[in-house]
């Protein structure tokens, strides 16, 4: 069972790495 700090940081984890994809399509379509 996973504990609440577990959660937390699972979910950081989630939003920087949507972030990153965000910023990669972001810079190649800007680059096109």
């Amino acid at each position: 069972m996973l504990t609440a700090e577990q959660r937390r940081r699972n979910r950081r984890t989630g939003f920087i790495l949507l972030a990153l994809v965000v910023a990669f399509f972001v810079a190649a379509i800007w680059r096109a």
